[in-house]
């Protein structure tokens, strides 16, 4: 059999199951990275914060995701949360019964670890910027959130550009974990594929190639936010 007709679409390849798990996966980090993203900066703001409550949970919350392994978090998301919502809803209703979605369960444990580590990628980044340029900007009139969306937030971006690059490149690769919560990936698609053809070789070349494509493309697109981020600071 001609190796390469065993991704045509239809029912004689696998193309189409590919295809629906790459869409899968793709959906995957792109809900996963805004989320990350929003909790990053929050994190970021409460280690900063004057609250000692919320800066104390900030810090056990980037200690304790970026400890865990992602894949130990992704199994304790989906089998005991699952377990502690239902306890806690029946504290309410006797006979309430919650089930987490799989892919649901990927996103909440891959945002959990990524945004503890984009938390410390946004705290670096706010540490660059000079403090001399916030003073200047308040002593100008303008107030503190003008301060921060206009002056402060720019600068920012341009450190966190190169950072949450590799974070996103990272989350690509580990959106993989979820196949082994039943969640039809191109992973778990792929697997389906060897153990019918066993042809492992060939579809695990596939994949490699796929996820290089991804992280090809990803890169073009860092380089493109690099330089616009750069002319709109002008070059500074």
């Amino acid at each position: 059999m001609d190796l390469l007709s065993l991704l045509a679409f239809g029912d004689t390849g696998w193309g189409d199951e590919l295809a629906r798990g790459l869409m899968v996966t793709l959906a995957l980090a792109f809900v996963t990275a805004p989320l990350a993203l929003i909790l990053s900066f929050l994190l970021a703001w409460a280690k900063n914060s004057n609250s000692r409550l919320l800066r104390g949970f900030a810090n056990g919350y980037t200690t304790v995701f970026r400890s865990l392994p992602e894949l130990l978090t992704l199994i304790i998301i989906y089998y005991q949360l699952q377990i502690i919502l239902n306890a806690l809803a029946r504290l309410v209703w006797a006979d309430a019964n919650i089930s987490l979605n799989a892919f649901v369960s990927g996103v909440v444990a891959l945002t959990l670890v990524f945004s503890a580590l984009g938390g410390e990628v946004v705290r670096s980044a706010y540490q660059a910027v000079s403090k001399g340029q916030s003073e200047a900007a308040m002593a100008l009139g303008l107030k503190r959130r003008h301060v921060f969306f206009r002056v402060v937030l720019p600068q920012m971006w341009r450190h966190c550009i190169p950072a949450f690059g590799n974070l996103w490149l990272i989350l690509l690769k580990d959106t993989s974990l979820v196949s082994i919560i039943a969640v039809n990936d191109l992973v778990r698609y792929a697997n389906r594929a060897i153990a019918t053809t066993k042809e492992p070789f060939f579809f695990y070349t596939v994949l490699a190639v796929i996820f290089v494509t991804l992280a090809f493309l990803s890169g073009q697109v860092q380089k493109v936010l690099e330089r616009r981020t750069s002319a709109n600071l002008g070059g500074r």
